[in-house]
């Protein structure tokens, strides 16, 4: 092939990457919007609303806020489905939502992902989120209701959550709480439904239980303490909790 052929090829092909490039760079967002394609979307400025700020309407979303903060006006959510209309795969991560009835309200959308968000001071829930959910890595405090509620199989891993005015953690059916700091929530610190397994995770100060959970789930290495009802209070349900076969199983538990 001719060498100018051959530069021709070559100059293409860097046009070619560099276009897939730009259609594949994340969208800036300045303000409140509805989201209604799939991709990745990225805050640019501390931003007000006064409803709903960011209404999902489409799957695979991913929403970086950067380091900003999305303050509502008392009502809304921060993160909202349109019309209770769930979606799956959204990822929201890496900023902080406040002054909102909730921060994220996802309750019928699956497999959402929040990472790294400060959910602090709405007046209602920090975060609701349906089945499959993963909440890692963040701070949910001082919410008018729970800190967190979600579906059936949660991973709920490495946070903070604290002060809350209901339960700071409740996940269904199913659900795998590791690692978080739970305390002085005005319900229980941690509620988990049937199938759960909660591993290291320390629960105190809470006005209820420090951990609530039902039969059959696992309960291995935490630590709760002086919570005003039971520290690690073992539900039966529906099962016979005189069989092995259906109970709690708990081990290194520290319960004072």
């Amino acid at each position: 092939m001719p060498f100018a052929i051959r530069n021709r090829t070559a100059l293409a092909s860097v046009f070619a990457a560099l276009s897939l490039g730009a259609l594949a760079a994340p969208k800036d967002l300045k303000n409140c919007v509805a989201i209604t394609e799939p991709g990745s979307y990225v805050l640019t400025r501390n931003i007000t609303a006064t409803s709903d700020c960011f209404v999902i309407q489409a799957d695979f979303v991913t929403l970086d806020l950067a380091g900003f903060v999305i303050t509502g006006n008392g009502g809304g959510a921060g993160i909202a489905e349109f019309l209770g209309a769930g979606h799956q795969g959204i990822v929201v991560r890496n900023g902080a939502v406040t002054n909102f009835q909730d921060a994220i309200a996802l309750p019928h959308s699956t497999a959402v992902t929040v990472e790294a968000v400060n959910a602090t001071g709405n007046s209602f829930d920090g975060i609701v989120l349906g089945d499959e959910a993963t909440v890692k890595n963040s701070t949910v405090a001082s919410n008018g209701g729970m800190g967190m509620r979600l579906g059936q199989r949660a991973l709920v891993t490495g946070n903070n959550v604290n002060a809350n005015a209901g339960s700071g953690i409740l996940v269904d059916i199913g659900g795998n709480v590791a690692g978080n700091t739970v305390g002085r929530n005005q319900a229980s610190g941690i509620v988990a439904f049937e199938g759960a397994l909660l591993v290291n995770n320390v629960s105190r100060n809470n006005m209820l239980d420090g951990i609530s959970v039902d039969c059959p789930s696992a309960v291995i290495s935490n630590t709760t303490s002086n919570n005003q009802g039971q520290n690690l209070d073992m539900i039966s349900g529906a099962c016979d909790p005189n069989s092995q076969a259906c109970c709690v199983v708990t081990a290194h538990n520290s319960t004072l």
